[in-house]
């Protein structure tokens, strides 16, 4: 049964997003992100570089994985289609395991076939989850594995015996991967240390050691290579300097669209040069002061900006005809997690630790729909953990002579 749900909303997810890929004409646009840009230098000229100079821009994982698809495809038709297909296989992945760990998580199977069904034509953001040309749907991948992987082991209590070495290798390379799960990893190990047992709790450090050198043997590569290459031993990524430069300051907006095409260095061909001219380091660095002493002159306007960033975080503003749409889906999924903790208090503390961790640093930068996308899979498993809820109780109005049990929409399958 689990196997027959995976295929199924794995294929209509594929063919779905495809269809939208063709309808769109996404396999014909060829403009370039920052990642994409590095892949294309990696591959024609061996340079991991950005506006012409070595970059720490975005950590290697995803340019490198691009860069192999340029170096084999090219970089015309041929290697656009098989990017988004790619892109899309890798998000209706993604659609196709989230009942499974509903399931695993002993949620009801209608719950799981629900989140499916939803997830299967829910698209958070379009260009992120079928362009190819951001890593968000790996992201959301390595998110749903560490959750899942997390879930297992403390619910079974199996670290306390021995945690699998491949769970220290893979943490490490999600920190490589996207430095916005570091965060939400450091949230599970804290939040670990002041739940486990005391008997046990010398044992949970040393696993808590072996997590934190899975990931320096992971980003000491990257750091050695961005030494030699930009003067500075960077663990993850250069470029909070420039994002939070864009986002605050005067003439500045909450949201992507007006400061990146004003101000960003991939926009601005004068800021273009000014970065090429310091080098990345030292450009980050100024722009990072500046943008800090304009916050200390107009605390009241950054206070406005991240109020507007946090609402619009967990409730899009756009598109306008979705705004409703998402809306309640928020509301649900805040219901869904009440629920949560109700019956699968471990899920939902998972859910609410990475709601808290995973958006900080984005409450502070311009929003955009694809920053949340890694971590909109757990608002539909919630917000379907709410609609079967309010399903069951219409049911019982109805039929009031069924007796009151526990939920089957928390039972395991």
């Amino acid at each position: 049964m689990r196997r027959r749900m995976f295929v199924v909303v794995f294929v209509l997810a594929l063919v779905f997003r495809l269809a939208i890929a063709l309808q769109s004409g996404m396999f014909h646009r060829f403009g370039r992100t920052e990642m994409e840009t590095i892949a294309l230098n990696v591959a024609e000229f061996g340079e991991y570089s950005l506006y012409g100079v070595p970059t720490a821009h975005c950590t290697p994982v995803f340019p490198l994985y691009l860069a192999g698809l340029f170096s084999i495809f090219g970089r015309g038709l041929l290697a656009q289609i098989v990017k988004v297909t790619l892109s899309c296989a890798v998000s209706a992945l993604r659609c196709g395991l989230v009942p499974l760990f509903a399931l695993e998580a002993g949620l009801d199977t209608r719950i799981a076939a629900l989140a499916g069904g939803i997830g299967v034509l829910y698209i958070g953001a379009l260009d992120t989850e079928i362009s190819g040309g951001v890593d968000g749907p790996f992201v959301a991948i390595a998110l749903l594995i560490l959750v899942w992987a997390i879930l297992r082991m403390w619910r079974d209590g199996s670290w306390q015996k021995g945690t699998p070495w491949w769970f220290f290798a893979f943490c490490g390379l999600c920190a490589l991967l996207s430095p916005t799960l570091l965060p939400v990893m450091g949230g599970f190990l804290l939040a670990g240390a002041v739940a486990c047992p005391a008997g046990v709790r010398r044992r949970y450090f040393r696993q808590t050691a072996l997590v934190a050198l899975g990931i320096l043997v992971f980003l000491l590569p990257w750091a050695i290579r961005n030494d030699s290459s930009l003067g500075a031993p960077i663990m993850t990524r250069s470029n909070f300097g420039i994002e939070f430069w864009v986002s605050n300051g005067p003439g500045r907006t909450f949201d992507l669209p007006h400061n990146y095409g004003a101000y960003h260095p991939s926009s601005s061909p004068r800021e273009a040069a000014t970065l090429v001219d310091l080098g990345e380091v030292e450009y980050n660095r100024l722009k990072l002061a500046e943008s800090i002493d304009w916050v200390r002159a107009h605390p009241g306007e950054f206070f406005r900006f991240t109020a507007q960033r946090f609402v619009a975080w967990w409730f899009p503003p756009s598109p306008a005809i979705l705004l409703a749409p998402k809306l309640v889906l928020t509301l649900l999924a805040f219901a869904g997690l009440w629920l949560l903790f109700r019956r699968q208090p471990l899920v939902a503390w998972l859910f609410l630790l990475t709601w808290i961790t995973f958006p900080d640093v984005y409450y502070m930068v311009q929003w955009s729909s694809r920053y949340r996308y890694p971590m909109d899979w757990q608002t539909l498993l919630c917000a379907s953990v709410a609609l079967f809820a309010a399903y069951q109780a219409a049911t019982k109005r109805r039929s009031p002579g069924v007796a009151a049990t526990e939920p089957p929409a928390m039972r395991p399958a």
